[in-house]
C-alpha cells in the first residue's frame, strides 16, 4: 500500500468513525428525550427518573464505542475504502451533524405554537419526530439523492447551514443577553427566546443561501460550518467542565459573569470559525472530507 493510499485510507477510517459514534450518540440522545418527555406527559412531572437521565448522558460514551467500532470496520478490510463510500459518508454525516444542531428551530416553533401543550400527549411526540426527519433526511441525501442533483446545490445548501446555525447561536445569545439584563434591572416580563431564535435562524440561512453560489464561496462556508459546529460544542463542553470544577471547589458564578459564561462558546466558536474560514483560508475541513 502506497504511502498516499494509506493516508486517503485513515482519513476514510476517522471519518467512517466519526459516523458510527455520531449515529449512536444521536440514537441516544434522541431515545433520552423521547423517554423523558413521554414521562412527562403521562405523569406531569418534569423531572424524569434517573435511568431516562442516564440514557442521555450516555451520548458521549455511544460517541466512543460507535467510532472505535467504526474506524475498525474500514481498517479491517470489512468496509470498501473507495471514494464514491467516503463522500457519501461526508454528506451524511454533514447533514446528520447540521440537521441536529438546526433541530432546535422546529422544536422552537412547536413550544411557540403549543406551549405547554407539546409536553402533553399526544404532542409530546413532535421533538422525537422531528430528530426522525432529521436523521431520514440526511439518510436520503447521501444515500439516494443523485450525485448530479446534489452536486450542483451544494453550495447553496452549505450556505444556508452555514447561516442558519450561526443565526441560532446568535439568538440563543441575545436570549441570554436580554435575560440577564432583565434579571440585573430587576424586570418583571415574562420571557421566551424560541421567537428570536426562529427569526434568526431564519433570516441567517437565506442570507447565507443567497449569498454562496460559487464554488469557492462554497468551500469557504463548509469550511466556515464544519469549524463553527464542531468549535461551538468543543468550548461548551469545556466551559462546563470549568464550570462544573469551580462549582465543586466552591467557586460560584456571580450575576457579572453569567451573561460571560453563556458568550464563551458562542462569540469563541463564531469568531473562531470566521477568522480560520475567511481570514486565515484554511483548507483543514477540505483535506480531511476530500479524502
Amino acid at each position: 500500500m502506497s504511502p498516499s493510499t494509506s493516508s486517503a485510507t485513515r482519513r476514510q477510517a476517522w471519518l467512517c468513525a466519526f459516523q458510527w459514534g455520531l449515529v449512536q450518540a444521536f440514537v441516544l440522545d434522541t431515545l433520552g428525550r423521547f423517554l423523558r418527555n413521554y414521562y412527562r406527559a403521562t405523569t406531569g412531572v418534569a423531572f424524569p427518573p434517573d435511568w431516562v437521565v442516564s440514557i442521555q448522558f450516555a451520548a458521549p460514551l455511544g460517541l466512543l464505542v460507535g467510532g472505535f467500532g467504526g474506524y475498525r470496520w474500514v481498517t479491517s478490510g470489512r468496509s470498501a475504502a473507495s471514494a464514491s463510500a467516503h463522500r457519501k459518508r461526508v454528506v451524511f454525516v454533514g447533514a446528520l451533524f447540521v440537521g441536529w444542531a438546526l433541530a432546535i428551530v422546529p422544536t422552537a416553533v412547536f413550544q411557540l405554537v403549543l406551549d405547554e401543550r407539546l409536553f402533553t400527549v399526544p404532542y409530546f411526540v413532535l421533538p422525537t419526530l422531528t430528530a426522525l426527519s432529521v436523521f431520514a433526511g440526511a439518510s436520503l441525501l447521501a444515500y439516494r439523492a443523485e450525485a448530479g442533483w446534489y452536486r450542483k446545490r451544494r453550495n447553496r445548501l452549505v450556505g444556508g447551514a452555514a447561516g442558519g446555525c450561526t443565526g441560532v447561536l446568535v439568538g440563543v445569545f441575545g436570549f441570554v443577553v436580554y435575560s440577564w439584563y432583565l434579571l440585573a434591572t430587576q424586570t418583571n416580563y415574562s420571557l421566551n427566546g424560541g421567537a428570536g431564535i426562529v427569526a434568526a435562524a431564519c433570516v441567517g440561512a437565506a442570507a447565507g443561501y443567497a449569498r454562496t453560489e460559487g464554488d469557492r464561496a462554497g468551500d469557504r462556508a463548509r469550511e466556515y460550518l464544519v469549524l463553527l459546529l464542531v468549535s461551538a460544542l468543543s468550548l461548551s463542553l469545556a466551559v462546563g467542565l470549568v464550570t462544573l470544577a469551580l462549582a465543586v471547589v466552591g467557586v460560584s458564578v456571580f450575576l457579572g459573569s453569567s451573561v460571560v459564561v453563556p458568550a464563551i462558546p458562542v462569540v469563541g466558536s463564531v469568531a473562531l470559525a470566521g477568522y480560520l474560514a475567511f481570514v486565515a483560508e484554511t483548507t483543514l475541513v477540505g483535506r480531511f472530507v476530500d479524502g
